[in-house]
């Protein structure tokens, strides 16, 4: 998780992501999810869309894969539109199965709230999943301070 890059110059969606991310996390912090200023600003700032490039949702049948690399521009827009909504996403489904997913994120803001982290603590987070667990971690606490470790390199392979 220690490579950063500027994502609003390397990204193509990060002025449209910012706006959805704030009312992300509005509609989050008014469930009462992210009373801490530091979860708020992580939530804020780390940018979702780039931990899931691509994501699945279930229609008639089956499922229907959304990805920023769509060359149809209306399943780019309902791609990154999706990625914030507060719900959680199928990241991976194998032979009909879902396998994967990225949880919530009001879920997850209300589970990171409740491991009451201070400045300076290290986390050991068992399951990386997309990665984006680690990098609101990672903007909590530094990335020196975040270890997280998965089995599964084909859903690993992204967060990376």
């Amino acid at each position: 998780m220690g490579t950063h890059r500027d994502t609003r110059r390397d990204d193509p969606f990060a002025e449209p992501a910012a706006k959805a991310r704030h009312e992300l996390v509005r509609e989050i912090a008014a469930g009462g999810d992210l009373p801490d200023p530091a979860w708020r600003a992580a939530f804020e700032e780390v940018p979702r869309h780039l931990f899931v490039p691509g994501y699945h949702i279930g229609v008639l049948g089956g499922y229907e894969r959304l990805a920023a690399e769509d060359p149809d521009p209306d399943k780019r827009a309902r791609w990154l539109e999706g990625a914030y909504l507060d719900r959680p996403l199928a990241t991976d489904v194998r032979g009909g199965e879902l396998v994967s997913s990225s949880s919530q994120p009001s879920l997850m803001a209300g589970m990171l709230q409740a491991l009451e982290l201070r400045d300076g603590e290290a986390v050991l987070e068992i399951g990386t999943g997309t990665g984006y667990n680690a990098a609101l971690l990672c903007h909590r606490l530094g990335d020196g301070l975040v270890t997280t470790v998965d089995l599964d390199e084909g859903i690993t392979g992204p967060a990376r």
